[in-house]
This record gives C-alpha cells, sequence and structure tokens, in this order.
C-alpha cells in the first residue's frame, strides 16, 4: 500500500492527473484504518489478516524500505498537500517509535532518515495555476522540477476549484497566465507568472 501510494503521489507530480492523487489518498486511508498501531507506527498486516501469535511489525530499511519508513513518507507528502493535521500526526507517533533505534543503527534506517528529514525541514508547497499544455505552464513546472529538493511537493491545474489537491484551494492566475504560488505550510508568498521569478523564490 505505502510504496504504491508513494508511486502514484510522484506520477502525479510527473503528469498532474487528479486521478493518482486520488487513490494515493485512498491508499493512505487504507493505511490509517487497518494498519496503524494504537502505540505509532503500523502493522505489517491488516486488522482482518488470518490471526497470528503477534501481529509482524518490521521497522528496518533493506535493499528494500520498510513499510512503516515508505508510509510515513508518504503521509508527510500528504500532509504538505492536503493540510490535513492528521497525516502528519500518525507520521510522528510513527517516527517516534524508531529514533533510538535510528540514533544507534543509521544505516540500517535510511528511508526514515530521509522521513526525518521531511519532517523536520520548511517543506516547499508549489502550487501551479494553469492548463498542463501551456507552454507557460510547462516552463513553470520546470522551473518548480529543477535541482534536487526533497522536501517540496508540487500540484498544478487548470481549474483550481475542481481539483482534488487542497493546496490548490482558492489559487487564481494573475492576468489570466499561468501562475505558480510558494507556500509554506499553506501561507504562501506573493504569485509569480515568470519562471526566473519562481526559481529566485525556491530554495
Amino acid at each position: 500500500y505505502a510504496d504504491l501510494a508513494e508511486g502514484l503521489l510522484s506520477l502525479y507530480e510527473a503528469t498532474f492527473d487528479d486521478r493518482w492523487f486520488t487513490v494515493a489518498v485512498a491508499l493512505a486511508e487504507r493505511i490509517l484504518g487497518r494498519f496503524t498501531d494504537p502505540a505509532g507506527g503500523f502493522f505489517d498486516t491488516a486488522d482482518d489478516h488470518e490471526r497470528l501469535v503477534t501481529r509482524p511489525k518490521d521497522v528496518q530499511d533493506n535493499a528494500v524500505p520498510s513499510g512503516n519508513a515508505m508510509a510515513t513518507t508518504v503521509l508527510l507528502r500528504l500532509a504538505a498537500l492536503t493540510g490535513d493535521g492528521q497525516y502528519r500526526d500518525a507520521a510522528e507517533r510513527a517516527i517516534r517509535t524508531v529514533t533510538g533505534l535510528v540514533a544507534r543503527y543509521p544505516t540500517g534506517f535510511a528511508q526514515w532518515l530521509s522521513a526525518m528529514d521531511f519532517a523536520l525541514a520548511p517543506v516547499v508547497e508549489i502550487a501551479i495555476v494553469g492548463a498542463p499544455e501551456d507552454e507557460g505552464t510547462r516552463a513553470l513546472a520546470e522551473a518548480a522540477s529543477d535541482g534536487f529538493r526533497p522536501n517540496q511537493v508540487l500540484a498544478l491545474a487548470a481549474d483550481p476549484a475542481a481539483s482534488p489537491v487542497p493546496l490548490l484551494r482558492d489559487r487564481v492566475s494573475i492576468d489570466a497566465a499561468p501562475t505558480a504560488y510558494v507556500c509554506r505550510g499553506f501561507v504562501c508568498r506573493l504569485p509569480v507568472t515568470d519562471p526566473a521569478a519562481l526559481r529566485s523564490a525556491l530554495p
């Protein structure tokens, strides 16, 4: 569930097709509803799985990230895209269950370290208003994607009012031109329409 949701969020940011965001949210809700450990983090099996002596809960990252670390990453990305505190709260509870282990054995918790970095960083939220096929919109999206900024989320829509992504809500275009908003915690700087101005507003 978590790996697929992470992939779908990345696919959304590459294509801006709303269905991928919608399915990722549905998967995250399934994780919260069926895999959550009340003590923090997530079990490896759902609550309707066959009865076991104990429900497994693997937290160590190996060649493949642990389900717990990836679920935490997905929830943090969704918190940045939606402003929904339940995602952030669940992610922080999960992080608290492994902080001691990560400090002692960092090489075994690579995805957890990425998630922790995202949780502690001033995440950059970029909302672009414009038709995806418009040349100006594409230029803004390319500017937003330039460089390596792992603690960033990106949303784009021609009609923000019809988008399922809350980050786009109440965003409008300036002078009917493709427009970008750079935000932190859903508080945005003045919108820009020029790719160079967008680049200069990014860390």
